[in-house]
This record gives structure tokens, sequence and C-alpha cells, in this order.
């Protein structure tokens, strides 16, 4: 691969992201009237749509952050290729963390590089590892109950996690996950000079949405989006991010 390759693919999966993002507005205003409704049937199916896209919206997001132009050596951009073909998407994202670090200064404190790597893997695990579990079983036909890896018996662990899926948890996932890719895409553009602001003020911002979000459940949105009157009043539900939590099933 040569640089004009790399430019190429990073505008591919710039279209890329930019599509799914809008399939996600289209599948959580599906999901958000089934709940309105009372369409349970409804509501499940798109959710767990909305569990598959949420894996490749992330995957997408991926490449085109490792392809950033005057980012990562094309040598290093082989490597998490290679650790991804190898190992998967959680291993890809560590590898390029790892790879990420190595470019930033050392600073005054000896710990920070090495707390860095260890915050940022705990975020991978959570909403890159764990989602993309679920959604290997769901993609193997495993909708409502998971089998274990040989087939032979049922994965109950991995079964109520899928019974937990929720359009709140699924933008839980949307939300944490976009702050992390900004954190590891500020690592891979400027490693030298503007990651350590940007990764403090994401970090920060990272946490107190997670605080905040834990306090949001599927009864409370369904009460926000029951009370309002007409399809006008709702459109919101199509919006992303903090907005839609806001306006439809937030913080209540």
């Amino acid at each position: 691969m040569d640089d004009a390759q790399r430019l190429a693919i990073f505008r591919a999966q710039t279209r890329n992201v930019r599509r799914l993002e809008a399939a996600r507005g289209q599948v959580r205003r599906t999901i958000n009237l089934a709940l309105r409704r009372g369409d349970v049937p409804a509501e499940e199916a798109h959710t767990v749509v909305l569990a598959l896209l949420y894996c490749a919206w992330l995957e997408a997001l991926f490449v085109k952050i490792t392809h950033t132009p005057h980012g990562f050596h094309l040598s290093e951009i082989s490597q998490v290729k290679s650790i991804q073909d190898a190992s998967g998407i959680h291993a890809a994202w560590t590898k390029c963390i790892d790879i990420g670090l190595r470019h930033v200064p050392s600073g005054p404190k000896s710990g920070e590089i090495p707390n860095m790597r260890q915050r940022l893997n705990r975020l991978v695990a959570e909403f890159v590892n764990e989602p993309a579990l679920i959604r290997n079983k769901i993609a193997h036909g495993q909708w409502v109950v998971a089998l274990n890896r040989e087939r032979t018996a049922v994965n109950q662990e991995v079964t109520s996690r899928i019974e937990d899926l929720d359009i709140v948890v699924l933008d839980r996932w949307f939300e944490c996950a976009k702050r992390l890719a900004e954190i590891v895409e500020a690592l891979v553009e400027s490693p030298d000079r503007h990651f350590r602001a940007a990764y403090w003020e994401l970090l920060t911002q990272l946490e107190t949405d997670m605080d905040q979000m834990s306090s949001w459940t599927r009864t409370s949105r369904i009460a926000t989006l029951r009370r309002k009157r007409t399809p006008r009043t709702s459109e919101a539900e199509g919006l992303p991010g903090q907005q839609a939590f806001a306006a439809a099933g937030g913080a209540v």
C-alpha cells in the first residue's frame, strides 16, 4: 500500500461512516416509535439490527482513523491490519493504541503513558470487545439464545447480555465509543503535540457522560416518548448522540 491507496481508503471509510450514522438515525426512529406504541416484537427486532449496525459503524470508523493522512507510517498500518486478521478487531484497537503511545513524548510523570494505555484498553474491552462478542453470536443466527464456541451447549452469560440489549444500552455504546475514537484519532494524528490535551479533555467528558447515562433507563425513555403528542414533536428521536438522549429517554 502507498500513500495514494491510504488516502483512497480513508475517503471511502469516511463515506461509509457517514452512511452508517444516517442508518443509525433511521433505526433509532423505528425503535422509538415501537416503544411509544408498545410494539415489543418490533422493538426487539430493530434493537438487534442496531447492535449489528453499531459494530459495522465502529469497524468502519476504526479503519478510517488508522488510515488518517499524516498519521501512522504505512508499515504501522500494516501491523494493525495483520493483528486484526489474526486476532480480531479488539486486538487491532489495542495494537493501534500501543503504536500511537510509542510516539507520545515522555512527560514528567513516569507512569503517565502506562496509565493512558491501561485506561484506553479498558475502554476498548467494554465498547469494542464485548459488543463484538455479542455481534458474532447474532451474526451466526443466535439472536435470542447464544451457544458456546463448540455449539454443544447454551452460553448463558452471552444470552443474558443479548437479553439486556435495548436502545439505552446501544446509545450508550455509540456515544462512549465516539469519545474513545476521538481520543485514538488524536493519538494517531498528533501524538507529539495535541494528544495530551485532547486525551484529558475527552476522557473527562467521557467519564462525565458515562455517569449521567448510568441513570437513564428504557422505562424513563418510554415515559418521555409517550408524552410526545404529535409526530412533529418526535423529530428529536432521530437525532444522534446526547441531543437525542435528552429529548427522548435520557435523564427524566
